[in-house]
């Protein structure tokens, strides 16, 4: 008889899935801690549980792996909801271990007693208990099956600490079948798309007049930049991304539009006016006018593409829809093309005119980002950043404008390489700290960056305490206007003067450098723009965590501020009739 504990068959099982690394917070969790460092499974150790789970979403996006967090039971378990509401509705592959006290006092009021698998059935693929310490590895398998299977997204597994805590043989059946490897656990086939709707699709995107080609976070997640690049440079099709499918083609590469967004840039020309689209791992939310005008034409054919059934044809109807895997799927685009075209298409006028676009949009950037003015302009700090970081340095986007000035400045290359902490679809702040502390973990020879505002740094700006132990340096950068930006300009803009910054107003006597030195990190105030970039080098030459505090212009508006103005304004909420769709872009000459 070879005897074992839960505890242990858990970590053994995480090692069977070939998890590196657990971020957790200490409580009566850490007896699987014990059996950690011999299975090579690294411990990051965190002060809040949020952000245990921000951070194993980030290890999730910057390795392609499922993120594992570790919480102990009652309030630690609630505390890590808000991170794990953000990777459910970014379909983010997460496996949340939280303990539970021992099921022989359940009902009887126990400390931390808390039914948390009802609390997160909302907002996860699944939650719920294992009762029996031989199925503890059978749970974590099945933990692991569900969070990365179809559309990912996270699960939630409660351990009583009784199972956790009492012995089983370890050559029970129901534990030996569990340790095969991780591809005889779990499928690893991506589901292709129906080779007639495929081929259908493709004969509408080859004989279109305005084609494009969106590439969204489904996309990202499937990693299909490969696919994507030799499909657009066969077809020659406009390519843009938004979410994790910005950098699967390279911002500047040729035939990407850049942001697939009317918010700003090329897209504004582009997309109102294209005749067909494949919009491949996207849905269509408010911030894409639900797939409606002005974010489409109302006559545009599209073809749309989603591992996820039933987000075919939400929201607006498409005229093919293909269920698969958005890598698997564009490999059988790239096939068919090939067959018919043998050789790249020459451009079209269409092309040219995206460039004529996208270049006029980089001139206007620029030049609304040399401003020398003190307090420093939101454009010129962005802009700084920009032109400071390599190429495949990781920026992390955490806030509400801050986020807006990102995207117009800052460009992707490479895959997961430039992205939302949480995601403008629930508007989530502060996950950028935590997953900075991962991406940096997973890329210890990159430069990572987190672009934050004022009001988000301090959700989870502590956890650069957490950093400096754990020897993860990376640069965190304020855009300190003093108050909860979008908030409070869209309080002027919708209400007047009179209500700016009503309830929205934070202190310009905080000192966020200091706050950096008092655990021990770097720190380094800014207010002039010609110091941005020599700050920035002084913050990753110190080796250390460090966070620039920079003083910017409070009362610039994003293009969103102006959006999100008009929800307070009652005839947005009256149906209208459509307008007569906008005449196609006149081709550059």
């Amino acid at each position: 008889m070879v005897v074992v504990n839960g505890a242990q068959l858990i970590v053994r099982a995480l090692q069977n899935e070939n998890v590196k690394v657990i971020f957790t917070l200490c409580g009566d969790d850490d007896l699987i801690y014990n059996y950690c460092e011999d299975a090579g499974i690294r411990l990051i150790d965190f002060r809040h549980e949020q952000a245990t789970g921000h951070a194993a979403q980030g290890w999730s996006i910057a390795t392609g792996e499922v993120g594992v967090c570790l919480v102990q039971s009652g309030p630690g378990v609630t505390d890590l909801a808000p991170s794990i509401t953000v990777a459910y509705q970014e379909c983010i592959p997460v496996v949340a271990l939280a303990t539970h006290p021992a099921m022989m006092n359940v009902e009887k009021c126990t400390v931390n007693e808390f039914d948390a698998a009802k609390m997160f059935c909302s907002f996860t693929k699944w939650s719920g208990f294992c009762y029996e310490t031989a199925r503890l590895p059978e749970y974590i398998n099945m933990c692991f099956r569900i969070a990365a299977g179809g559309r990912p997204g996270p699960v939630l597994l409660n351990i009583p600490v009784d199972v956790m805590v009492k012995e089983c043989d370890d050559r029970l059946e129901c534990v030996q079948n569990c340790f095969y490897p991780m591809e005889q656990n779990r499928t690893l086939i991506r589901p292709h798309g129906d080779p007639d709707a495929v081929k259908r699709a493709l004969n509408l995107l080859l004989n279109a007049k305005r084609p494009l080609i969106i590439l969204g976070s489904g996309a990202g997640f499937a990693n299909a930049g490969e696919e994507a690049r030799k499909f657009v440079e066969l077809t020659r099709i406009p390519v843009g991304t938004w979410g994790w499918g910005q950098g699967l083609v390279p911002d500047d590469h040729p035939l990407c539009f850049g942001l697939a967004s009317v918010m700003e840039g090329a897209g504004q020309a582009m997309l109102p006016v294209a005749d067909v689209a494949l919009v491949v791992g996207l849905r269509y939310t408010d911030l894409f006018g639900y797939g409606h005008p002005p974010f489409f034409a109302p006559d545009v054919k599209i073809v749309q593409v989603d591992i996820f059934a039933e987000e075919i044809g939400r929201n607006r109807p498409v005229e093919i829809g293909i269920v698969g895997d958005a890598k698997a799927v564009l490999s059988q685009f790239y096939m068919q093309a090939k067959e018919i075209l043998k050789e790249p298409r020459p451009e079209s006028d269409w092309v040219k005119n995206m460039r004529v676009e996208k270049q006029k949009f980089e001139e206007r950037m620029a030049q609304e980002g040399s401003s020398d003015d003190i307090p420093i302009k939101p454009q010129r700090l962005a802009k700084e950043i920009r032109e400071f970081m390599p190429r495949d340095g990781i920026i992390i986007l955490d806030g509400g404008d801050t986020t807006v000035w990102g995207l117009m400045y800052l460009r992707a290359y490479y895959p997961k390489h430039l992205y939302f902490s949480g995601g403008l679809y629930i508007q989530h702040l502060g996950g950028g700290v935590p997953m900075a502390i991962a991406a940096k973990a997973a890329n210890p020879d990159k430069k990572v960056l987190v672009y934050t505002g004022d009001g988000s740094f301090l959700f989870n700006g502590k956890e650069i305490d957490t950093a400096r132990r754990h020897d993860l340096p990376f640069v965190t950068v304020i855009h300190n206007d003093c108050q909860w930006g979008m908030v409070a300009r869209i309080q002027r803009l919708a209400h007047g003067p009179k209500f700016y910054g009503l309830g929205s107003k934070l202190s310009s006597n905080t000192k966020y450098d200091k706050y950096a030195e008092a655990f021990d990190c770097y720190g380094e105030l800014v207010t002039d723009p010609s110091e941005i970039k020599p700050a920035l080098k002084r913050a990753f030459d110190s080796g250390i965590p460090a966070v620039i505090d920079v003083r910017i212009d409070p009362d610039v508006e994003t293009i969103l501020d102006y959006l999100w103005a008009s929800a307070y304004n009652p005839a947005t909420y009256e149906r209208k009739v459509p307008e007569k769709p906008p005449e196609a872009v006149t081709p550059a000459h």
